[in-house]
């Protein structure tokens, strides 16, 4: 299974509230609106890994959103345990990478009110650190740009595994994996704090040059750079640019955020109006069609 097809296994997640198997629980937590219940509810969370790394990106987000909660960061050091939060902090503290590396490894800043207060008075130092860690990324993970690349029979050799399609090299995934984070604590801030930030917009509007994250995790940072720019602009965002955004992404957008009927209909013009969508995925245009007409029939 690949990213896209996980992001497939989220849009069903987000339009139903079906609760699944622990394969689920990437999209759990990535899309709930209540995260510290989220928490409570994981079965198993220090299994696999990664799950721990997401929480945190939920944790940071949320305090940039919504301010300092101890209660949010107990409620993750309870269930994930001290000894996997303080394996997630040596994690931080060896990356490769200095931007953001003192604040993602230092405990005291999720823990200590004053700490946190502190910290995120000097925003303008911050907002420097994560641009320029936001742009690496959309150059480097997104366009490609000086990332190595590998052939099948390299990958064979490296995995076990003959994948035609995933060209990125095993050292890069664990850099991608090392850095994300980092990467999500960049763009929270940006979008709490810079909404009007161009590179918002460049996230939202580059799709990978190779194949995604197989949780996703890449698409989840596209999401969200999208939710931002929908929510800045309206739906004029996506018709503005529709030639450039995956249908997958439409079909997020109006699940998560409300619409009027207007809008629906100017929408729906613009994707009937289309001689061909150049970005072809998992999802036609008929899902978006019929998804904008069940909002459009129902009572209001």
């Amino acid at each position: 299974m690949c990213g896209y097809c996980y992001e497939c296994i989220i849009l069903h997640v987000v339009e139903t509230g079906h609760r699944g198997t622990k394969g689920y629980r990437f999209s759990y937590l990535q899309e709930s609106e209540d995260i510290k219940t989220e928490i409570q509810q994981l079965e198993d969370p220090n299994n696999p890994e990664p799950l721990i790394d997401l929480a945190f990106c939920r944790l940071y987000d949320h305090y940039f959103a919504h301010g300092f909660d101890v209660e949010l960061f107990d409620t993750l050091q309870d269930r994930f345990g001290q000894e996997a939060i303080q394996a997630y902090l040596n994690r931080r503290q060896a990356s490769s990478s200095e931007i953001l590396k003192a604040e993602l490894s230092d405990i005291n800043l999720l823990s200590d009110e004053a700490c946190w207060n502190q910290f995120i008075t000097d925003k303008e130092r911050i907002f420097k650190n994560a641009l320029d860690l936001l742009n690496f990324y959309h150059d480097w993970w997104l366009l490609g740009i000086g990332k190595e690349k590998s052939e099948p029979l390299q990958r064979m050799e490296q995995t076990g595994i003959m994948d035609p399609i995933d060209n990125t090299t095993l050292a890069e995934w664990n850099r991608f994996d090392a850095l994300y984070p980092a990467i999500s604590f960049a763009l929270s801030f940006i979008i709490h704090h810079h909404g009007n930030s161009e590179i918002i917009q460049k996230i939202a509007l580059t799709n990978l040059e190779d194949v995604p994250d197989m949780w996703g995790k890449d698409l989840w940072l596209q999401r969200r750079a999208m939710i931002a720019c929908v929510q800045r602009d309206g739906l004029s965002f996506i018709m503005n640019n529709l030639n450039q955004i995956r249908y997958e992404l439409i079909y997020y957008i109006l699940l998560k955020i409300d619409t009027s009927s207007a809008d629906l209909k100017k929408l729906k013009e613009a994707i009937l109006t289309e001689d061909e969508h150049p970005m072809r995925g998992m999802m036609e245009s008929e899902h978006i069609i019929e998804l904008m007409n069940k909002f459009v029939d129902q009572p209001a």
